[in-house]
């Protein structure tokens, strides 16, 4: 009901200052070759289980935050580690069903130092080709207060001092995605 009543104006606004905080904004100045990227994915590093996990596929369109088996077992995770999915079978965009493993909570680390910001991560385990190791959807984002562009191949958010860290897309490693894909 409430969020109903906020979006129910579906103008576009300008933006006045609030408070302290810093808006988590994108210039034109940060398009990658001052051009809006619409070919490649958002992909990120992120730190989980002590391990630097690249072709972290940053999918706001994606209801729940995937793990995909590969990643599962690169983690040394195993059985144990899971905890029921009693759901049915998912059909992906092949047209092909799986049966989720099971749900694994990791701690998930995006950015170093200063800019480290360390959320809870609830993932789905899907044993299915990807490329990708993992999805991070709406409601890690929505957890982490971060704002991705595609457009820019960035993702920016708010670190635990208030501070705006912007995270870059690993821009190779989704170029070779693509190329796979292709």
């Amino acid at each position: 009901e409430e969020l109903i009543d906020i979006s129910s104006n579906m103008n576009a606004t300008l933006d006045k200052a609030k408070g302290r905080s810093m808006p988590l904004a994108f210039y034109l100045e940060e398009l990658p070759g001052g051009t809006a990227n619409f070919q490649i994915p958002l992909l990120v590093r992120a730190d989980m289980a002590n391990m630097d996990v690249r072709r972290v596929l940053i999918g706001p369109g994606s209801s729940c935050d995937i793990m995909y088996a590969s990643l599962f077992r690169t983690l040394q995770l195993d059985e144990t580690h899971l905890t029921q999915y009693m759901g049915s079978d998912l059909t992906g965009f092949n047209g092909a069903t799986t049966k989720p493993w099971g749900y694994v909570d990791l701690i998930v680390t995006f950015g170093s130092e200063e800019t480290a910001k360390s959320i809870k991560v609830k993932f789905l385990v899907l044993d299915c080709p990807c490329l990708y190791q993992c999805i991070i959807g709406r409601t890690a984002i929505a957890d982490l207060i971060a704002v991705p562009s595609t457009a820019h191949l960035k993702m920016k958010y708010y670190t635990h001092n208030r501070q705006v860290a912007t995270l870059h897309g690993d821009i190779e490693a989704a170029r070779r995605c693509f190329d796979a894909a292709s």
